[in-house]
């Protein structure tokens, strides 16, 4: 059987529910733990998550770890001002000063430098995409695409996700004119995954959008944000519902690393997954999903 996998960060379970998305529930629906992949207490954080979605098992026992992706950011960020990073790091721990923001300004630390080099800091090891789902599904003979995938081979996503934070809290409309960049993006990707099921047997879809609308408009004390979030959210939902026609004959497998939770303007620990066909397993972690669509793949 073929299969089409859209990831979808950050989608939120409570607000699917709420929203009543049939597009995104599918046949049948649910949550899995994502937590268990965060070392000692680490945030929970894209690339990590989805790298244990394609290699089915914590990713931190080969060294991939949030702690290492910082400070391989910091390397290329602060250039021959490193060690003295180290230092800092050494005397006060990830505390934090305040100090980024006017080394930035004297030219001391580089973000554009980062966001140019995102697509590698954040790649996953030669060594260890050989033991993703992507490289074990090719080893038993299906043909793979996979595109603008965290960890694996996302371009334009890992840019994106270097400044961020920048528009956390921006201007309203500064916000909403990124998200639809974003949306558009994602349409354009999501029509290239849905034209490369006819040559493919699995195909690997991503979208930042809902993650990066849940940072910037989920407000639940406030009407606008929480507007405009349901606009996205639903426009998604009508739009996977319009290519779920499309393939009849395709195990449809949505999955989201995390949810968020307003209280805490962060990632929450539980994901949403939902497919059009009948699980033999239920997914219960994100490290499950490799074994899933190995077996989906073999029907």
């Amino acid at each position: 059987m073929k299969v089409i996998v859209l990831g979808l960060d950050g989608l939120e379970v409570r607000l699917v529910k709420r929203w009543q998305l049939r597009g995104l529930m599918q046949r049948e629906w649910g949550i899995h733990d994502t937590y268990l992949v965060c070392r000692g207490g680490e945030p929970i954080y894209t690339p990590i998550i989805w790298s244990a979605f394609l290699l089915g098992r914590n990713p931190s026992t080969s060294g991939f770890t949030f702690k290492r992706l910082l400070m391989e950011r910091m390397k290329v960020g602060y250039g021959l001002l490193y060690p003295l990073y180290r230092i800092r790091v050494a005397l006060f721990s990830n505390r934090k000063l305040g100090l980024r923001k006017y080394m930035m300004k004297l030219g001391l630390f580089n973000l554009n430098r980062i966001k140019r080099e995102m697509r590698n800091i954040e790649r996953l090891p030669n060594e260890l995409k050989e033991e993703t789902l992507v490289a074990e599904a090719e080893r038993l003979g299906y043909r793979v695409w996979i595109k603008e995938f965290p960890s694996y081979n996302d371009e334009k996503v890992a840019e994106l996700r270097a400044f961020l934070g920048e528009y956390f809290y921006a201007d309203f409309r500064e916000r909403l004119k990124l998200l639809e960049e974003i949306y558009l993006f994602s349409i354009e990707l999501l029509k290239e995954a849905v034209e490369m099921i006819n040559e493919n047997d699995l195909v690997l879809y991503y979208s930042p959008l809902i993650d990066y609308a849940n940072h910037m408009l989920y407000r639940p004390k406030k009407p606008k944000p929480m507007l405009y979030l349901s606009i996205f959210y639903r426009r998604i939902n009508r739009l996977f519902e319009s290519i779920s026609h499309k393939l009849k004959d395709t195990a449809i497998l949505i999955v989201s690393d995390h949810g968020y939770d307003p209280s805490k303007h962060d990632h929450s620990r539980y994901g949403f997954w939902s497919s059009n066909v009948n699980l033999k397993m239920k997914p219960k972690y994100i490290t499950d999903f490799k074994s899933i669509i190995l077996d989906l793949l073999m029907k």
